[in-house]
């Protein structure tokens, strides 16, 4: 199972979360390696969290968005033996140019959850040409619904009609 079938996949027992501030709770984005501060934002981030199930596994997406410094994050993940594997993130922000993602392409059974970003690629590439480079899903500026709209579009969670933040 790689990162393309899951996320292609029908999601099952879908749950779609609240936004809410402050530290996310650990069964929320299970890990027992994870610090501490890895559960901690600012006040200025949002978060939500997606869960599903892809294909038998056990699915979540993590959304953090913080508005004013322009930062959006939806990180798709696969939690295992109460470990949380990362799989993909789509993400802008400010030091990196455009909309881009960092996958990680390789069969999940294969993915160390130890190393969140280890062996990705990012797509496109920093030095490419990025299509969309404004912090926007659409024409509309991002906020709450259009980032849970992004994740749920980049992720095709939709299923069966459409979702409501």
């Amino acid at each position: 199972m790689d990162t393309k079938t899951l996320i292609v996949a029908p999601k099952l027992q879908l749950r779609t979360g609240e936004w809410k501030r402050g530290p996310i709770q650990r069964s929320q984005w299970p890990s027992r390696r994870a610090k501490s501060k890895a559960y901690k934002f600012g006040p200025r981030y949002q978060w939500r969290i997606i869960t599903f199930i892809a294909c038998g596994y056990d699915c979540r997406v993590r959304i953090l968005l913080n508005v004013e410094a322009q930062i959006f994050r939806a990180t798709f993940g696969v939690t295992e033996d109460g470990e949380t594997k990362v799989i993909c993130d789509y993400e802008w922000h400010a030091s990196e140019p455009g909309w881009h993602c960092h996958a990680r392409c390789g069969p999940v059974a294969e993915i160390d959850a130890a190393k969140n970003r280890f062996g990705s690629i990012r797509l496109p590439s920093a030095r490419n040409f990025h299509r969309r480079q404004d912090f926007k899903f659409g024409n509309t500026e991002i906020n709450e619904v259009t980032a849970f709209n992004c994740a749920v579009t980049v992720f095709r969670i939709r299923q069966g009609g459409d979702l409501f933040p």
